[in-house]
């Protein structure tokens, strides 16, 4: 029998962190930076969403995202928001910043619409 040539592995583990980028550094999980956020009076405003944001003085752009079980009931749900959530933070190349997304009227919500809401939210911050 002759053995099958093995293939390259496509998936690099870690691919993130050759850019520099780690999902560590870019989140954001200390109450007092929430606080700060929340302190800075800068917000966007959706039908469903809010974004504060505040400087971090020039680190690394950080998230975090919070969505109350009461809110949203299904676990399966809530994590499909964070991880839109994600993915449009990290293909918007923000810096020196500190944002923090908030669930505020679940009647309004979409499940298909949930990715335009949240894109629309960070291009908002883009803009200005």
């Amino acid at each position: 029998m002759q053995e099958d040539p093995k293939e390259e592995n496509v998936f690099l583990p870690n691919s993130n962190k050759r850019n520099g980028h780690s999902a560590k550094k870019t989140r954001l999980d200390c109450p007092q930076d929430f606080k700060r956020c929340f302190l800075s009076r800068k917000r966007i405003t959706n039908k469903v969403f809010v974004l504060h944001y505040a400087d971090n003085g020039g680190l690394q752009a950080r998230l975090g995202i919070r969505i109350a079980k009461k809110k949203v009931k299904k676990a399966v749900d809530r994590n499909k928001i964070k991880r839109i959530a994600r993915e449009v933070f990290r293909k918007g190349q923000f810096s020196g910043i500190d944002i923090v997304l908030i669930l505020k009227n679940e009647k309004n919500y979409d499940h298909s619409k949930c990715f335009i809401l949240i894109n629309d939210l960070f291009n908002d911050l883009i803009k200005k």
